[in-house]
């Protein structure tokens, strides 16, 4: 009789511990941000190619000391995106006939002698091959 209550309990509190099961939003693959990018898949959204892209597929990365992102180019090398840990990105557009690409909000992308750097308002980076 004891272990019969004791088996009850624990299948009860076994039971007890089971969750709801997954809603179809929160299974894997199924969230899109505002331009359909699944980001659980590793996608977002990069304004320079008009597409989803997984960043370390589509871009280069770049380092500046302790920080990292990755720089995106514009199929016609008209815009340079950057991406920074924080999530966000900035464009920059290139300066006609230049290889240097700047954004209003004064970051600046730039190629001299095949090293590319990234200039932001609190860190320098360069782009890692």
């Amino acid at each position: 009789m004891k272990h019969c209550i004791v088996s009850l309990f624990c299948v009860l509190l076994f039971l007890t511990a089971c969750t709801q099961p997954a809603t179809i939003d929160q299974v894997v693959g199924k969230d899109k941000d505002e331009y359909g990018c699944k980001g659980s898949a590793g996608y977002t959204w990069s304004h320079a190619l008009h597409d989803c892209v997984r960043l370390w597929e589509a871009g280069e990365r770049i380092w500046g000391g302790q920080r990292s992102g990755f720089l995106v180019y514009s199929v016609d090398s008209t815009f340079a995106e950057v991406f920074l840990s924080d999530g966000e990105s900035v464009i920059c557009r290139r300066k006609k006939g230049k290889t240097e690409w700047r954004s209003r909000s004064g970051v600046r992308v730039w190629s001299n002698n095949g090293v590319t750097t990234v200039r932001t308002a609190d860190c320098t980076y360069t782009v890692i091959k």
